[in-house]
């Protein structure tokens, strides 16, 4: 009799408790909560562990759904991005680029180029491309599209865009538009003047990626892309 009623008492608690897990989900989560937080697994858990929540009163009243290590801050990120999409900030004749990171890492060049002309291959871009492939570029070009032709300083890019406009900025180094600044030798570099340098697989003896790297002429690192990744097995393995 009492093992009926401890097995009672406990699945009336775990109704109870995902109850109470199913209308935080609801109604306090947004769809990115629920998209990069591990929402499923922290349920079951707690509704199959749910007494030990009475040791926490708070995580009841108060339920925490973390995001799994990997998406730690995607969903603030995907917030942010939806917001600027509908809110975008004014755009002038020409955009200014200076990524922090670009694909090999610390970058400090600066980048001006023309909003007309990256409207163009941006526009040309996405129409090559099925609509749900667009992402987050679709809301650039309309930034481009909006932008002030009267006004000629420089629009710098927002931040939540920095990572998405590294592609953008490779495509024009790729077609010699744009002004480049050497973040280190702190000059605009005429294009010609740009050495390309596609890297050495020769010298790489772990493994790792293979990078395309336009340098200034004094050799310092103008922007990089990934060409190749290269996976080198010992011989003893």
């Amino acid at each position: 009799m009492n093992g009926w009623l401890i097995l009672s008492i406990y699945l009336a608690g775990a109704v109870l408790v995902a109850l109470r897990l199913g209308w935080h989900i609801r109604y306090r989560l947004d769809k990115y909560d629920r998209m990069f937080s591990d929402v499923r697994g922290t349920f079951r858990l707690n509704v199959i562990l749910w007494p030990l929540l009475l040791l926490q009163p708070d995580s009841l009243i108060h339920p925490k759904f973390k995001p799994r290590f990997w998406n730690e801050g995607c969903a603030e990120a995907e917030r942010e991005l939806d917001r600027l999409a509908e809110n975008l900030p004014p755009c002038s004749n020409t955009i200014h680029y200076a990524p922090k990171y670009d694909e090999s890492g610390d970058c400090h060049s600066e980048f001006i180029f023309d909003a007309a002309e990256v409207e163009a291959i941006m526009a040309k871009r996405l129409a090559e491309l099925p609509a749900e492939e667009h992402g987050r570029y679709a809301a650039i070009l309309n930034w481009l599209r909006r932008r002030d032709s009267s006004c000629t300083e420089p629009t710098e890019i927002p931040v939540p865009w920095n990572g998405h406009f590294l592609a953008v900025a490779i495509g024009m180094m790729k077609r010699g538009l744009g002004q480049v600044k050497c973040g280190t030798c702190g000059e605009f570099i005429p294009h010609e003047k740009i050495v390309l340098d596609p890297g050495s697989p020769e010298k790489i003896t772990t493994s790792g990626w293979s990078y395309i790297v336009w340098c200034c002429p004094q050799n310092h690192k103008l922007l990089t892309k990934d060409a190749m990744h290269f996976y080198i097995r010992s011989l003893n393995e």
